[in-house]
Parts: C-alpha cells; structure tokens; sequence
C-alpha cells in the first residue's frame, strides 16, 4: 500500500460550488492509537463518527493483542501520516454520521425508482393482446381496449423484452413491453422493409423515451436488452435505469460452480437422498426462475426461441404474430417473477445503498471512436504475421519428419515411432491438396505415397490449399521433439500426454531386445541415448500442478466420483518396455490430463532451464512464445467483433465535444454497451465475458491493448481509482474489530503498517515463511483469504516450483499455514458441551473454551461409542423437574443386564440419566475397550465453529467463519443475505470455503455499492457533470467534463474516506486509519489503462499510445495534489476574471 508522507504546507484557498475557505497540511502522529496506528484527526473524527457506538476497551484484551504482535515481530513505532485539513471542505453529512448519512443518501437515490415502481408491481395485467397490429414503431394497447400509436411507452416503469434475428443483424427486430396500464409492441421498420442499414445508429434500434426524467426497465438479463435501445447512446446520463431479475435471483438464491453441477445432476438422484438445499434454487434462464419462484402449472415453452436463431428476415415476417405472443409470453413471466422476487430481494438486501448502487452500474457505457476499427485491425494484422512466421517454422519441421518415411528412420525415433506411417491413399480430396503444395521431394520412390498422418494435415479454405498445423495439433509436440525434464513426451489414447522415464532395469530389457528375445516397436535404445546420465535415473516427480480456481465440492457424495489421483511417484506401465508413463502436470490437479503441452498454461515451463524443452535447440521455446503472443486475441477476437458500436451523429454531439480543440469531424464517435450481468455470481460479483476479463497491455500479447480503444471524446477525460488492497483491509478490520482496534491483529498491522522494506509487509511475510517470490506469495495471500485450505497451497507452491519434492510442499504449506490461519482449534456445539461435560465432569466443565483437534478426536472415538448404547436423548419431567435421559438400544439392554446382574424388562424402553449412563459406559469401556477410529461425520456434528490460533490471520479466520457459519449469515457492512443455496441451516458445515468466499467478496461489493452511492452524492454536490463507465474488480472509472476532472478526482478522494470510515462504524470502530483515508491516487485520463504513465506497447501497438496514436499521458494524483490542482484553477481563474476587468 502507497503511504500519504508529505510534509511540505499546503496553503491557498479552493473553490467549490459549496466551500470557499483555506487548508493547511495536517500532522496527526498525536492521534496514535495503542497499536501505534495513526487514526484521523479529532476534528475529521468528529464529522464522521459523532455518535457510533464501539466497544469499551478491554485492558485484558488489548495486552494479549500487544503480546501477539510482538511474537510477529510487529512492534515498531507507528508511522507519521500527514493529511491534508479537509474537515471544513466536507459537505454537511445526511444525518450524525456516516452510518446515518450512507442511509439517507442510499433513500434518496432509490426513492424515485422504486415510487415508480410500485404501481406496476401492483398492477392486474391482462393477456396480452389477441390481435397485434403490423406497424412499424410502438403501438400501445390499453388494458382499457384502446389501441393507438406512440413513440415509446408512456408510463415510467415497464416489464421490457427484446428479439434479434441472431443470423442477421444484432439490432432487435421486435420488441414487446408491459406498463401499469397498458401492453405494447414495437416493430423495426428495418425489419419490415428490406433489411438493416449498415451501419448502426440510434435512430434504428429502439425508442424507449430515455430522457432526464426517472424510468425503471426490468428484464431477465436486462443488459442484452439495454444494447437494444436507442435513446441510451447519449454521452449525458439518461435517467433511465435498468433492473435485472437474473442478478437478483442470483444474490437471492444462486448456487456456486460446484453446486450447479449437482443441479444439473438432480433428475438422476434418489429423492430421500437429494440435498435439501437444492429445493431452495434454480438455474438462472427465465423459464427455471419462474418455475421456481411462481410455480405455474405450465412452464414456458421456449421453442419458439429457435425461430430467431435459425430464421431469416423474410422467413420471420410470416409469423409475426406467433412471434409477438412468444415475447409476450418472456415479459408476462418476468413480471410475475417481479412481483415476488424484488420484494423479497429488498428484504434480502435491506440496505439502500445495495440497490443504488446496482442501479449506478445498470449504466455502464465505453466510448470509442475510429480507433476502434484501427484496433481490430491492428491485431488482426499482428496475428496474422506472427502465426505466418510460427507456421512457416512449423510446416518445415513437419516436412523434414515426414521425409524420414523415405528410408523408414521414423522406427528409431522416440517421438515419431508410433505415428500413422501406412502410405495414405492416392485417391483422397486431401492427397489432391497436397499435389497442389510443393511436396514432391517427400514423395516414396517406389509408391509415390506420403505418410498418413502428414496427408491428415492438408486442407482448403477458400480455394486455398495449406497444411493445416498449429501448436494445438497433436503432431506437432511429437515433430518438436518435446521434453519434461529432459524425457521425451509421449501421448496416449487414456493418460494423454505424458512423458516417459527408463525403469531401474531399462539397461536389461535393451539387452533382451538386441539379443531377439524381445520384441517391440517401440525404440528403447535410441530413447535412451536421448538422456543424459539416465542410469542414475530412478523416479521422477508426477505430481507437478497447475492451477487457477478453488474448487469447492462439499457435496461431491452425491456426484460420480471422477477417478482417484495418482500421489505415488512411481509411474504407469503402458506397454512399452524399459519404461514408465508419468502424466504431464495440470494446472488444475493430478486428477487431470493434459491435453496440449504447448498451451498458455505451460509457458512459464519453457524457456532456459525450464522443464519443458526441446532436442531441436531453441525451437520450443520461440513457438510456445509466439503461440503465447497470439493466445489473447485468438481467444478474444470473436468476441470483439460480437460488440455492438453504436456511431453517434454528429449533430447528436453536445457542443463541449464539437468546440473543443481536439474534435476532429471526419473522427466518428461511438459507444459500445458492457453486457455487464450487475451480480452474476452468488458472492454479487459482476460478470461481463469480454471487458472485465480484459488483459492489461502486455508487449507479448497481441491486441491486449484492448481498453486503450475507449477513450473519452473531446471535451472529457476518465477519472478513476483502484481500491488500495481492498478485500486484504476488509479481512483485516474484521479481526481488529474484535480485537481492540485498528492494528490490534498481525494482519491488521500489516496492513496498516507493514513495510516492504523492512520486510514487514504481509506479502513479505508469507514470501519468507512458504520460501516463494513476494509475486508468489500475493497469489498464495488472496487464495487463503478467499477460503482456499492448505491442500490448495500445495498445489500452487508446486506450480512455482515444479522441481519441489512432496515432502518439500507439504512442509512449506504446512508452516505458512501455521504462520498465518494457525492452528486448528474447535468450539462445541451443545451435543458436543454435553458430551464434553459426561466425560470429564471430575476434572472441568466445559465454557465455551477452545478445544484442540487432539481432544476432538479423542471425543469423536467416544461419541462413536456411546452412539451404539444410545438410541435417542430427550427430555422427560421427573418430579416436576426436566432431566435427559438416554434410550438404550437393543444390543445395549442386553449388556445392561450383565453390568446390573439383573432382568430387565424391555416391555418399556430402559432410560438412563446421565449418572446411569456414565457408570454403564465406564463398564462398557473396561470390558471392550476404546475405539480406535474416529470419524469426520461424527466429529462435525459436535463442532459449533472451527477455531484457529497461533497465526498472524487467525481472529481473522475466527470471525469470517462465524459470519460464514451464523444461523442467518449477512454481509457484516450492509447486511446483504447469503444465498438461499448456501444457508447454514440448509448445508451444516458443507462448502465452507465457497461461504468465507462469500463473505469477503460480497462485503467487497457492499464497499463497491459504498462507493457508488458516495461518489454520485458528491457529483450532486460539487456540481460535476459526469457519468459512470465502468467497475473492473476493485477499480471505478467516470467520465467527466474535462473542466471537471479535479473536482471529480477530488470527490472520488472524499468518497474513500466515508466509505472506508461506513465499514469501521459498521463494525463498531468509531476511527479510522489515517492512512486508509484517501486513495493512494486518483487516475485522470483520456483512454482506459491499467496506470496513466503506461505507454501500453504490444505486439500489435508497436509504437505505443504517444508516439502512434498521439495520446498523451494521463495523471495520477494524491489527495495533495488533486488539492492543488483545483487551488492553481482557481487561481487561473481569478488571474483570467482581472485581466478582463
């Protein structure tokens, strides 16, 4: 984290709409809290936290808080913070303070939307119309039987549902909406007439009326909608705004990755079996979330849906009112749902601010303009010339191993012995594409035939003839002759790809061979004289790991069982003699085969000294790296080309575009509409698949300059900002919260205070303790955060280093492990206190004290014991006083009569109390003996909450696992409910990664929704005439007039400070960290980019953003420097009102 040290004095005066008054830089070190952290000033304090209730210290507490730091080594003095004096530039908060204030702004921003709203939630709607006029434009049919036409739907707030002739053109064809008081239908007259205009304009896509005035649009995936409509592509803010019932089924009741799979699964469960969660979700497609929300007694049929895929325009024009009645059909389901679902949402996500803030983001919009054509020809261009340099080296490789077929040298090559060598065909369309290549000098003498699997390559497209290879042909690895570690790779039909290792008797076996008595095809002495020192050669390591995702499969009983991981080091007979087949490691665990060793998951591998090499020097390693250079914008390009731009006319330009210097008249500018799904994941994370997955500028990768092709137009810049280390501060707090303050946790210091130089930094500290690069261990620091166990640990510190033995990863896991989440610990549940308490009564009551995993194991093997005497505890009235008592089961009455000596009846069932039970169970003990295994079912069903202890992160730990796992788990900022999918009550202690998930990244989105609402207050207040763009992660980008920028950066700034000071308060912290206050910067910009003094240079924009586009740097500013930005306007300003005097 960048620390605010400035000490020089800022002194001037600045003027906002609100505020004319001077500041002065402000030292705060007197404000140090017992943790050496430095707080805000008490003035500051004051207007942000008048009236929070927080927790009275507790000595105790706070010694035990300073004895764990000093056991990090975590006890140097605080650090000076200076902040600029800005408590008299705030704007006079909505209530005592910020709690209050995020509460009344949160209403006001929701009011309106939800006053219009309301009468369409509540409306008795009819069927839609029998009869549908074939007009072009809008026809409004009354629910009171009137029919007319109008230019958009006329009540504030309507159900909306777009088609497209997917074959055709992206621009909707139709359109049907539904109001309070009236159904209506719109027609493209585009679509009537003879076809789309080529290029796309506002004025032929949908008229919906979006002006200034308040207006609601629900749909089911609303943003595939919002593309559609017209009047939306305004550089200005309409004040329409856009509800999706899928991102609010998805807060409400979706299901993670894993859990949709078993979804999926459902029909072939066993009903007494199924998990009783699964009744409490649904797929997200509207015709599974209004079955599950309405329950219909017919589910939406969806057939008519292909006619739009597969159809033409002319074909589509016959069956326009079938057509009309299908999307008639979507809109009176999404109404439905809407009327239970939105309800319950804001019950679910009581806070205000929560749907302000999705409101805010229904409105991203990206501006471009021609240099969104001049990018996608730029990579198209770029790729093109790299794959030609990569084939061409390829295709001679190829040639050179397919004229081994000539004298039959391909029998002792340990690659290429076992491809199809039989003489193809002369007969084929293939052979005839190749007799069009220059091939001759490959051709037999006495068949004039090529080998198989060369004539597999040849292909045509567009009368052209070519062999078609790539690094993802399964040849090609053979052709490069690629090895692991210096053995050869080697493919096969089951394992995949692999390689192959000599067995302790290779040398015998070869001699067998030699000597006939043997016989194989496969070349064991020329593969052994391929390595070097192979007779040392004993074992190799499989177990190599890739990885990318958490998995999470708490249920995964009820799934098929994918096969069991290979863990030993020895390797596979696959038939081949004097050698065993080791499987390639994948990213994703020994569970999985690779099914291409020259994909992007294996560049890190190439290169010198890296596992995967080449016995033709060098070759590998330039093609993996130019196929790495090519993999983004293969992977990207479709989808690039799938975005809608819409051109803006020139006379739709507002006249701070068109009088700025900078407009050019023959430059078309445009927008492009994120299809941003506002929460598409159960942690209400967006998702868009193109813009927030886009790389950042990277030379090695062609076209990942993508975001440099939004750019502000004329007369506007981007102002930005990242969250400073956003879900890290967030973990961190909630530890600090309930340990006496900001600092009062390992991790909390670290966070606040930890420097890199000193190594006291938390990605210094887990890079020392797991022996990795401070890079590597940030990987390893957001993994564990997110909920990733030590299981996940290893397979990443395998990925650093694949060279790493097994006992080598377990004990560098295991000790950061130890370092930071500590140790495990547990917390009985009442089953568990009364088992705790039967057993040792004599020695010690248990008090809600933490129990080790030792004695858990211990009380498990006793709970399976006492589990086979028991048959149900309950309570009964005895003399008018409530005792437990236990039931025997049968075979238990039987022993009871040999303890006792006596008959029993078993007429009535035999209760003992516990006295009874415990004299019996002692008898029963001695006469048997301890069971000596425990079990994990058992053993959970006596545990309340996991307790750690011992580590930097383990108050941390403890409270997201009690959030994690509370009867009613809520977001602990702004109270937002976890999925129904994941409750508590529902699913015990099953995917407890995925829920401490959830309570990170959701509580990351409460700050996000924060900082939405705060930063559209302060534009109120400061009179800013600007517009939301874009949330990637845990950065915001606006775009503001350009006389604006300062002001905007300024409340972006302020807007830091009261989020940040919201999620103290929340958590019953009444301060703040100084150096949590203001962002470390603001960005100020006219193109998108990850920092502003990045030139953005890839393969694809060789000559950078300056030198080839002519764009300038941006600016990026502290709170100082944004303070003297505006103080020098001002000043300018007053310097240009004399002169003029």
């Amino acid at each position: 984290m960048a620390f605010l040290l400035f000490k020089a004095e800022l002194v001037g005066r600045i003027s906002l709409s609100f505020v004319h008054r001077k500041f002065n830089s402000y030292r705060t070190l007197r404000d140090l809290n017992r943790f050496g952290v430095d707080l805000l000033p008490e003035k500051l304090n004051r207007r942000l936290f008048l009236g929070v209730k927080s927790k009275p210290l507790d000595e105790d507490l706070i010694e035990s808080s300073l004895s764990e730091l000093e056991k990090f080594g975590l006890n140097s003095p605080g650090l000076k913070i200076d902040l600029p004096e800005i408590t008299d530039l705030l704007p006079n908060l909505k209530g005592r303070n910020v709690l209050d204030h995020f509460s009344k702004i949160g209403k006001e921003q929701t009011q309106p939307y939800l006053s219009v709203l309301s009468p369409l939630l509540q409306a008795e709607v009819p069927p839609a119309p029998v009869y549908w006029r074939i007009e072009p434009g809008w026809t409004r049919y009354g629910f009171d039987g009137s029919v007319e036409k109008v230019n958009y739907p006329l009540e504030p707030a309507t159900v909306f549902d777009v088609e497209v002739s997917v074959k055709t053109d992206p621009r909707a064809v139709m359109a049907v909406a539904c109001s309070s008081q009236a159904w209506y239908a719109w027609l493209s007259p585009h679509f009537l007439a003879d076809g789309f205009p080529s290029r796309m304009t506002p004025d032929s896509m949908i008229p919906l009326g979006s002006d200034s005035s308040v207006k609601v649009v629900i749909g089911h995936n609303v943003s595939y909608d919002r593309i559609r409509i017209g009047d939306e592509y305004r550089l200005d803010r309409s004040g329409t705004r856009f509800m999706d019932t899928m991102s609010m089924h998805i807060a409400m009741s979706g299901m993670t990755s894993s859990q949709r799979m078993m979804k999926q699964a459902e029909k072939n469960m066993e009903e007494d079996g199924k998990p009783t969660w699964l009744k409490q979700t649904s797929m997200n497609s509207l015709a599974d979330v209004h079955q599950f929300y309405c329950n219909p007694e017919n589910r939406i049929e969806k057939d008519v849906r292909d006619s739009f895929v597969k159809l033409s325009l002319a074909e589509l024009r016959q069956d326009i009112p079938n057509l009309l009645n299908y999307c008639a059909g979507d809109v009176l389901a999404t109404l439905d749902v809407s009327k239970v679902l939105i309800p319950k949402f804001l019950r679910a996500c009581p806070h205000p601010v929560t749907l302000s803030g999705m409101l805010t983001m229904s409105t991203s919009f990206l501006p471009t303009n021609n240099c969104w054509n001049r990018y996608l020809e730029d990579a198209d261009a770029a790729y093109d010339v790299l794959e030609k340099t990569m084939l061409e080296q390829l295709e001679t490789e190829v040639r050179l191993a397919a004229a081994l077929i000539k004298d039959t040298r391909y029998t002792q090559d340990p690659w290429l012995w076992d491809l199809d060598w039989k003489p193809a065909s002369l007969r084929t369309k293939k052979r005839k594409f190749l007799d069009k290549l220059k091939t001759d000098e490959l051709l037999t003498d006495k068949e004039n035939k090529f080998p198989s699997w060369f004539q597999d390559l040849a292909d045509e497209e567009d009368g052209r003839v070519f062999l078609n290879i790539s690094t993802s042909k399964r040849v090609v690895p053979k052709i490069l002759k690629l090895t692991w570690k210096g053995f050869p790779l080697h493919f096969d039909k089951t394992e995949k790809w692999g390689y192959l290792a000599p067995t302790p008797n290779a040398e015998t076996i070869m001699e067998s061979i030699e000597n006939g008595e043997m016989e194989t095809r496969f070349p064991l002495k020329e593969y052994l004289g391929t390595l070097e020192n192979w007779r040392s050669v004993r074992s190799t390591d499989p177990t190599d790991i890739f990885v990318d995702q958490i998995p999470d499969y708490s249920d995964n009983k009820y799934l098929k069982k994918p096969g069991k991981p290979d863990k030993s080091e020895v390797g596979k007979d696959i038939g081949l003699p004097g050698v065993l087949f080791y499987k390639l490691p994948h990213k994703n665990g020994p569970r999985f085969r690779v099914g291409n060793p020259l994909g992007k998951d294996f560049l890190s591998a190439c290169g010198e000294g890296g596992a995967l090499a080449s016995k033709i020097k060098n070759l590998a390693g330039e093609l993996l790296k130019t196929s790495s250079q090519l993999a983004y914008w293969r992977n990207a390009k479709d989808r690039l080309l799938e975005q809608v731009k819409v051109d803006l006319p020139s006379e739709n330009l507002p006249d701070c575009v068109t009088s700025d210097p900078a407009f050019k008249s023959d430059n078309v500018y445009s927008i492009i509409f994120p299809s941003l799904v506002v929460s598409g994941t159960v942690t209400r994370r967006a998702v868009e698949k193109t813009w927030l997955t886009a790389s950042n500028a990277r030379k090695d990768r062609v076209g990942s300059e993508l975001k440099t092709a939004i750019r502000a137009p004329p007369g506007f810049h981007f102002v930005g900002a990242d969250v400073d280390s956003q879900e890290l501060w967030l973990a961190s707090i909630l530890g600090d919260a309930e340990c006496g303050g900001h600092g009062s946790t390992p991790l909390g210091w670290m966070s606040l205070q930890g420097e890199r130089s000193k190594g006291t930094d938390l990605h210094s500290k887990t890079a020392s303790a797991a022996q990795v690069s401070r890079d590597q261990a940030k990987i390893l620091n957001y993994a564990r955060i997110y909920g990733a166990g030590e299981q996940f640990a290893r397979l990443l510190l395998k990925q650093f280093n694949p060279d790493l033995t097994e006992s080598e990863v377990m004990s560098r896991a295991r000790h950061m492990y130890e370092q930071t989440k500590g140790l495990r610990g547990y917390k009985l549940n009442e089953k568990g206190k009364w088992l705790y308490d039967f057993l040792f009564q004599e020695e010690k009551e248990y008090h809600g004290s933490m129990v080790s995993k030792k004695m858990m194991n211990i009380l498990a093997k006793k709970m399976l014991f006492i589990n086979r005497v028991i048959e149900e505890s309950k309570m009964i009235n005895h003399k008018g006083s409530s005792i437990l008592v236990h039931q025997l089961t049968e075979e238990a009455v039987s022993l009871y009569q040999q303890f006792t000596g006596s008959t029993i009846s078993t007429v009535s069932p035999v209760l003992l109390d516990d006295g009874k039970l415990r004299e019996f169970y002692l008898y029963l003990e001695e006469k048997f003996g301890e069971t000596s295994q425990s079990d994990f079912d058992v053993l959970n069903s006596l545990v309340q909450q996991t307790i750690w202890f011992g580590g930097s992160e383990s108050h941390t730990f403890n409270k997201l696992e009690e959030i994690a796992m509370s009867t009613f788990p809520k977001t602990p900022v702004l109270g937002a409910n976890i999925s129904k999918a994941l409750d508590s009550r529902l699913i015990g202690r099953n995917y407890l990664p995925s829920r401490i998930n959830w309570v990170v990244q959701s509580t990351a989105v409460d700050f996000l929704h924060l900082l939405l609402s705060s930063i559209e207050w302060f534009f109120i207040q400061f009179n800013i005439k600007g517009r939301f763009v874009i949330s990637i992660h845990d950065e915001v980008r606006y775009m503001v007039r350009s006389e604006d920028r300062y002001k905007a950066a300024l409340a972006l700034h302020l807007s830091n400070l009261l989020v940040r000071s919201h999620v103290a308060a929340s958590l019953g912290l009444n301060n703040l960290p100084a150096i949590t206050a203001f962002f470390s910067s603001v960005d100020i910009d006219t193109v998108l980019r990850k920092e502003p003094n990045s030139d953005c240079i890839t393969p694809s924009n060789p000559l950078g953003l300056e030198k080839g586009h002519g764009v300038p740097f941006g600016e990026g500013l502290d709170i100082f420097q944004v303070l003297e930005k505006i103080q020098n306007k001002e000043k300018e300003g007053e310097r240009m009102k004399s002169s003029s005097l």
